[in-house]
């Protein structure tokens, strides 16, 4: 259960069946980054001799006498060569020696250079490197909702058979995998095995009590002993490993292959030998695998490779096909890519051979129609489908099959996943992601014949016992149903089995936004979620004519929290109403209470730590010559500044003719296209445009390669705002509202004095509340003397810079948080509602509402009754009385001031709600009337 992964991306051995030593290269950019293959030895050979590997390079070495102490999670692997834990001692210290560990304790310092160490018992174990003394303290309870940090990884392959036929389920945020017992009647969890971080993929080793696990938030393959039942070594592989797949046929093997999804790669791993002999470069995300053992060949899907326009309205001039590699053809043998199949999908997520027929390779797919104007819930952007390939047909002949609409459908697919063929052979079943269903299809003429309702975001399927096993990951559950089921899904829901797994520390409130997002059926067409953009938070690379910006690059949501205004314009002040946006986007009918909830999730979402530093986020040589031009000659830090490097203003930016704003640069190295229209499709051409824009274009080569590496490496060391509460900017923040901030990292437990402040501020002047901030992981909460916040007051909410991390991270700048509460909502006025206002037009303006718990309301219009229009309102409920704060409204004699709405609300039926509203609206052309009538309830 960890906290970081290193970040050090050396690819050692992994000591599997013989505990191998190993050597790292030295290379500091490439260890950094996981791109030297080959670089471990055997057991009983060279490299493990102790020592020094080469002289540290960051001016982190151990001091002769130091002793440093660290909080290790039971089921973590700590890599001596370089880690988060031991950023104090850079990359390259001396050997590792196992002085003391726990009574009990068996595992023992492997691998060659430095060394690893997998502790089996919680304690004290003591370390000595050189002449420095590492005391390292293993816990097996230090994971919960104020350490959890929202990597936001999801699972590729959760479930996997053992060689005694119990079933292994993955928990990402568990950071743990969970044994289950099961039978034709029964599933029985069994034990909580904590592994590293977000583990997303486990598969068996066959022929030995082994299993493999994809620890994705450590870049690293896990060894689990099943009967042991702990995770036993690990192995440093590349960036973020995905899907696995085992090759026991090769005469020089066996091999595991690992998809590197944020290295765009996979790499091969001798499991004999324990090395990662190879790495190879595919397409974009590689997640899923399929693995032909009799014709040597592996098939990987890259989740976010291909789609015909990606610049959506701005160029619908379809690529051509060649530049739509979505599934890379390898031959195991030689270990190289022989083709591609192109043309699958925009997301590829899920592959299946079918059985009997290895020309035949089904995946599961989504496609992107992003080349409409206004696109809307109802211009139906997303398709989910099956696709059927040829793969005796050079570069693949792909067939597409529409789940959503073929004759036999039953509405919607969304986000296809795994796949599966029955044992029975009459079967093929997948899951439906983003659809809480297991779609089943007659597996000659792919009809399909029914569907099995299933928790939210089923992933993975094992037939075992008679059953179908998958994981409903988002409700932390193992389902199953009865193989009968398949012929007859109408009776499954009677002998489905369900059981928790998993020891979840999401807090609830962001586990309920995190279900909205990936759930289809809250969209109005029950077709596509907001992660059908937004993938595990981050973006397709699509451009889409959406909302109130035009044609825009998707945006991540990692650390969006502190980043507002929000959109690419800045039209929108605040996350909320962001929020609201894209529910109505998609079409939802949602509440404030959804609203708040997605707001929540989407601020939880925060970078890994990035792979391309030194450990502990240390910037590399050429990083730190970067920073020095961003700050300085390069002027990039004019509005890439404060605490989340962007000044939060909107600028004309580098995109001509439109205002944006400025992006913050934390994690930017993975959220390509760059640009507000995608206009960069590297990195390197960003940095190099934007030194033009700011009148650098002077600078070298050698100095654009350095600001690209300082770009590249951010947020490197910084400790940063991930989220508050309550957002900045809040206005009718509910009064019991737990006011806290939590930080990217886990902070050290000791903060400079005076680190927080909250006060309130009566006529200009301030007034410290009575109460005390308690650090506790990543946040700093504020306990209060009264339950409640005070009525109708503004507060400020602040950090002083110099904050520190357990990592050794520091924060740069204060940060400062305002908001306010109002009176008490005594109404609801969520929903659709038709205003008749006098004297302005003859027909109606029909609005939404969506309110807050504290009272707070956001609407827009969605119809101007053809004379006004206006992108959005701001204001707040207290007691009965609605209250709409000033805004522009566009109309014939051109833009109108609106001084405010103040609005009687009334609750004819007694149900909390608002039925109708009677006010008056103040503006330049004088008081109005409105009369307000409810349309319906969202």
């Amino acid at each position: 259960m960890t906290l970081m992964r290193s970040r050090l991306k050396a690819l050692c051995s992994l000591s599997f069946l013989l505990l191998v030593a190993s050597g790292c290269g030295e290379d500091v950019e490439y260890r950094a980054r996981g791109e030297t293959p080959g670089t471990s030895g055997f057991s009983g050979t060279s490299g493990a001799t102790g020592g020094t590997s080469g002289g540290d390079t960051t001016s982190g070495a151990p001091l002769p006498g130091e002793t440093s102490r660290v909080v290790l999670p039971l089921g973590e692997t700590l890599f001596f060569d370089g880690d988060d834990y031991l950023y104090f001692h850079g990359v390259h210290t001396a050997r590792a020696v196992l002085e003391e560990s726990p009574a009990g304790a068996t595992a023992v310092v492997t691998g060659g250079g430095a060394g690893r160490l997998t502790p089996d018992a919680t304690g004290l174990w003591r370390v000595r490197r050189g002449e420095a003394v590492v005391e390292v303290e293993v816990v097996d309870d230090l994971l919960n909702a104020d350490t959890f940090q929202n990597f936001n990884y999801t699972p590729n392959q959760p479930l996997a058979l053992d060689s005694r036929g119990r079933l292994w389920v993955t928990s990402p945020p568990s950071n743990a995998v969970h044994l289950v017992e099961i039978g034709p009647d029964r599933a029985r969890p069994l034990e909580l095995v904590p592994t590293g971080s977000w583990p997303t993929s486990i598969v068996a080793w066959p022929g030995t009590p082994y299993m493999l696990v994809s620890l994705t938030g450590r870049d690293a393959l896990g060894l689990l002993d099943t009967e042991k039942r702990r995770l036993v070594d690990a192995i440093q592989v590349g960036d973020e490993p995905a899907g696995i797949a085992v090759d026991l046929r090769h005469p020089d093997g066996p091999f595991a292959y690992v998809a590197l999804s944020g290295a765009n790669k996979v790499a091969r791993v001798n499991l004999k030998e324990g090395v990662v002999t190879d790495t190879l470069e595919v397409s974009r995300d590689p997640r899923a695998l399929a693995f032909d053992a009799e014709r040597g060949r592996l098939y990987v899907a890259s989740l976010l490779s291909g789609n015909a326009q990606p610049h959506g309205p701005i160029d619908t001039t379809p690529l051509p096909r060649e530049q739509q590699p979505d599934i890379a053809v390898i031959d195991t043998n030689t270990f190289e890519r022989v083709d591609w199949v192109y043309e699958v999908g925009t997301l590829v997520r899920g592959l299946h051979l079918k059985p009997g027929a290895p020309n035949t390779l089904y995946a599961g797919v989504s496609h992107s129609r992003n080349a409409h104007v206004g696109v809307s819930a109802n211009s139906r952007p997303h398709h989910h489908g099956l696709a059927v390939i040829d793969l005796d047909e050079r570069g693949g002949a792909v067939t597409q099959l529409d789940l959503d609409q073929q004759p036999t459908s039953s509405g919607p697919a969304p986000s296809p996943h795994t796949l599966a063929t029955s044992p029975d052979g009459r079967h093929l079943v997948m899951t439906l992601s983003a659809g809480n269903a297991i779609l089943v299809l007659d597996a000659d003429t792919l009809a399909e014949t029914g569907r099995l309702v299933a928790g939210s975001d089923p992933r993975g399927l094992v037939f075992a016992e008679g059953r179908l096993w998958t994981s409903a990951w988002l409700d932390n559950t193992l389902q199953s149903w009865p193989l009968s089921a398949l012929n007859r899904p109408e009776t499954a829901s009677a002998a489905m089995i369900s059981v928790e797994v998993g020891d979840d520390p999401t807090p609830p409130e962001i586990k309920e936004g995190q279900r909205l997002f990936n759930n289809a059926s809250f969209s109005g067409n029950g077709d596509f979620s907001c992660n059908n953009c937004h993938i595990d938070g981050l973006t397709d690379g699509l451009v889409w004519n959406i909302l109130l910006d035009g044609d825009v690059n998707t945006l991540p949501f990692r650390n969006v929290g502190g980043t507002g205004p929000f959109l690419w314009g800045g039209i929108l002040p605040t996350l909320f109403d962001f929020s609201r946006e894209v529910l109505r986007l998609v079409g939802a009918e949602a509440t404030g209470v959804d609203v708040e909830r997605l707001t929540r999730y989407m601020q939880s979402v925060t970078a890994p730590p990035n792979p391309y530093t030194l450990p502990g986020g240390r910037f590399t040589p050429a990083a730190l010559r970067g920073k020095a031009l961003f700050e300085g000659e390069a002027e990039c830090d004019i509005c890439h500044s404060g605490p989340l490097l962007t000044n939060r203003t909107q600028v004309d930016g580098k995109t001509d003719g439109k205002t944006t704003d400025v992006p913050s640069l934390i994690s930017v190295y993975d959220t390509g296209p760059w640009g507000r229209e995608g206009q960069w499709s590297t990195l390197e051409e960003m940095i190099a445009y934007a030194a033009q824009f700011t009148g650098a274009g002077h600078l070298s080569e050698d100095q654009l390669s350095d600001l690209t590496a300082y770009v590249r490496q951010l947020p490197g060391d910084l400790l940063y705002l991930n989220s508050a509460r309550p957002l900045d900017g809040t206005r009718q923040t509910f009064p019991g509202t737990a006011v806290e901030l939590t930080f990217s990292s886990p902070l050290a437990a000791e903060q400079p004095a005076g680190a927080f402040e909250f006060v309130r501020i009566v006529n200009g002047v301030e007034e410290p509340l009575l109460g005390e901030f308690v650090v506790r992981g990543r946040t700093a909460r504020f306990v209060p003397v009264e339950e409640a916040l005070p009525l109708n007051s503004d507060f400020e909410l602040r950090a002083s810079a110099g904050l520190t991390g357990t990592f050794g991270q520091t924060s740069r700048e204060p940060i400062v948080l305002r908001f306010s509460t109002g009176g008490v909502p005594t109404i609801e006025v969520t929903g659709t509602w038709r205003w008749d206002i006098s004297g302005i037009v003859s027909g109606s303006l029909i609005i939404s509402f969506i309110q807050s718990p504290g009272g707070q309301v956001s609407g827009v219009v969605l119809d101007g009754g053809g004379l006004v229009d206006f992108d959005h309102m701001e204001g707040f409920v207290t007691d009965a009385n609605l209250l709409i704060e000033p805004f522009p409204v566009l109309s014939p004699v051109g833009q109108v001031q609106v001084d405010g709405i103040e609005a009687a609300m009334v609750d004819s039926d007694g149900d909390g709600s608002a039925d109708t509203g009677t006010g008056r609206l103040v503006s330049s052309f004088g008081s109005l009337d409105v009369i307000m009538s409810l349309v319906e309830s969202e």
